[in-house]
């Protein structure tokens, strides 16, 4: 992603006026609240999702969406549950009549592997417990991907539910299931529905008195706004109220099944985005990231276990808005909302620590794990830009933090690193902004960052194999991946070929680290423009023995930087290319 520069920042400053007397938020890294679990990073994905897998499972690998999976994988998700919503209570999953188009379990556990999420299933509560039975044999009597998590029926409480009853007769159906999924498989947890809130059946408590012994895991969802009329200002104060209802509930359940055994009970939010039905135009806007911003703080306050944003594809084609988290008409935009997931991963760590502000509407959420820290910051104004003094205690920091903007025109960029002053850092935030700022301590010893990865890379040429050869391949940090050049038709391999990485701001570098592929050069130049066009030597190696090869220079500056290959060799094969795995730079020695 392109970086924005300090003037950018200042002009940002500028157009919205900070106040003179920054927002106070204090962080007290020595007071733990609680651990965060990975598994709050989940996604609803759904069997009718076509996009996905338009074919026959035996046929996956020539039909998937490459695109949506890639970039799932790139937001961090954790989790993916299935088969989808209110939908789960009329899908039977081994129908013969099933249509191929839509995404099978095969496909679905295809789908967490390659992502590398947890998969969580919900069965239909309206067949018998006999064939959710056959589906835990499925998917864990057998190599691949296990299914530790499966929930029976969603949101029985409601009215609307497919086989919505009472909530004794639902407890004791439950019960059936859960004896006959945990026959085939004694290690899988199931979860029951209970209602968060104040439900008129008293539903979560009848269930508990009935089902408490059977039960690992409790599920709700949460959409705090009826369609058709969505308000932003309501739409910003309901994640107080989910940590309010949630705590009732917590409360609720330690009541009826004791503050031990609830204890051992996991809580998770199996569906919540801003609206209950309909999406309207509100949740492909600004508000509704920050919304899912403050949700997820919220929800790792309040110790949710697990959670599943609704959902990876909206049912095409939307209806003014869009619950997706990509796009669905073919293209996989990613929505505002989809870039806080990748904010939080990267910045939250494992304990959630204590943190107050100042003013209502900035809401922080600070984690740290050993010599790691980190903090997300939410502007809720929608007119007023805020400055922020962040301040530490108890955690000792680097002179400089590292701090990512997300609002309506910056999605996830790189600001200038703030200083860091006696454990203060004074940062600006947008309107409707979200800002990330990742600290380390003094003493820590951190490797320089891989600048390629900042880079834009061309060749002068790419294998014909296919588009995975191109020059990207190499500075995308996975050493399964290479550029190849074009073969060469000379068979002593004297072909003059190219491989450059190009900055839109000059860099400052001192190592250059060169992994190769299958074949290599034994004579290149390394070398550096400030223009693309003149070019001027750092290293000619004469004599290049493949494999992993590092040169470190005086620091130098440049805004292009190519590998100019001279002459190759065959490697493995006398009619390969010049390849190369990794193409790396940068300021410092990595280790």
């Amino acid at each position: 992603m392109r970086h924005f520069s300090s003037v950018v920042l200042l002009s940002l400053v500028l157009v919205h006026r900070m106040p003179a007397q920054p927002v106070s938020v204090e962080v007290d890294a020595g007071r733990f609240v609680r651990t965060v679990n990975p598994l709050l990073f989940g996604l609803n994905t759904a069997r009718w999702d076509e996009s996905l897998f338009p074919a026959a499972s035996d046929r996956m690998l020539l039909s998937c969406d490459r695109d949506a999976i890639a970039k799932v994988r790139a937001s961090g998700v954790t989790l993916l549950k299935y088969p989808g919503g209110n939908d789960a209570d009329a899908y039977i999953w081994n129908a013969p009549g099933n249509n191929a188009t839509e995404m099978d379990t095969d496909e679905y556990l295809a789908f967490c592997r390659e992502v590398g999420a947890e998969p969580f299933i919900t069965v239909n509560f309206n067949q018998p417990p006999e064939l959710a039975a056959a589906w835990v044999r499925y998917c864990n009597g057998r190599h691949g991907t296990p299914v530790r998590y499966w929930e029976v029926g969603d949101e029985q409480w409601g009215w609307w539910a497919k086989g919505h009853s009472t909530p004794e007769a639902y407890a004791a159906k439950y019960i059936t299931f859960v004896k006959a999924m945990k026959a085939v498989d004694p290690g899988i947890k199931v979860a029951t529905n209970v209602f968060l809130g104040l439900h008129p059946e008293h539903w979560t408590e009848r269930v508990l008195a009935a089902a408490g012994d059977y039960i690992d895991m409790l599920s709700v969802t949460f959409y705090p706004q009826q369609w058709g009329k969505e308000n932003d200002d309501s739409l910003l104060a309901s994640a107080a109220g989910y940590r309010e209802a949630f705590s009732r509930l917590r409360r609720d359940v330690e009541h009826a099944v004791g503050t031990e055994r609830a204890g051992r009970l996991l809580f998770v939010n199996v569906g919540y985005n801003s609206v209950n039905h309909s999406p309207g135009p509100q949740t492909l806007q600004m508000v509704n990231a920050l919304w899912v911003a403050d949700m997820l703080g919220s929800m790792a306050a309040t110790g949710t276990d697990i959670a599943c944003y609704w959902a990876l594809h909206n049912a095409f084609p939307p209806r003014g808005g869009d619950y997706g988290y990509l796009s669905s008409e073919g293209k996989n935009t990613p929505s505002f909302s989809y870039y806080v997931f990748p904010l939080f991963r990267q910045t939250f760590c494992d304990s959630l620590v204590a943190s107050t502000s100042s003013d209502p509407l900035v809401h922080a959420y600070a984690t740290r794990s050993g010599n790691r820290a980190g903090i997300i910051v939410l502007n809720c104004s929608a007119t007023d830009g805020k400055r922020v003094a962040l301040h530490w205690q108890r955690f000792n920091a680097a002179s400089r933090a590292r701090a990512v903007l997300l609002d309506s025109t910056h999605l996830n960029q790189r600001c200038p690193d703030p200083v860091v002053e006696s454990g203060r850092t004074e940062v600006d935030l947008p309107p409707r902004a979200i800002l990330a700022v990742q600290y380390i301590t003094r003493d820590s010893v951190i490797p320089p960052p891989n600048l390629a990865r900042e880079a834009h890379a061309s060749a002068s040429s790419c294998s014909t194999i296919g588009p995975a050869f191109g020059p990207a391949s190499a500075i995308d940090g996975e050493q399964s991946t290479r550029w190849n050049s074009a073969a060469w038709t000379k068979s002593d391999g004297k072909e003059q070929q190219w491989l450059m990485l190009s900055w839109d701001t000059p860099r400052r570098c001192t190592t250059v680290r060169i992994m190769w592929g299958e074949s290599w050069a034994r004579q290149y130049r390394l070398e550096i423009s400030d223009d693309g066009s003149v070019w001027q030597p750092l290293q000619e190696i004469m004599a290049g023995n493949g494999g992993s090869e590092q040169y470190t220079f005086a620091p130098f500056t440049a805004r292009h930087l190519r590998m100019f290959g001279m002459l190759g060799t065959g490697g493995r094969s006398t009619i390969s290319a010049y390849s190369i795995r990794e193409f790396e730079v940068y300021d410092g020695v990595p280790r």
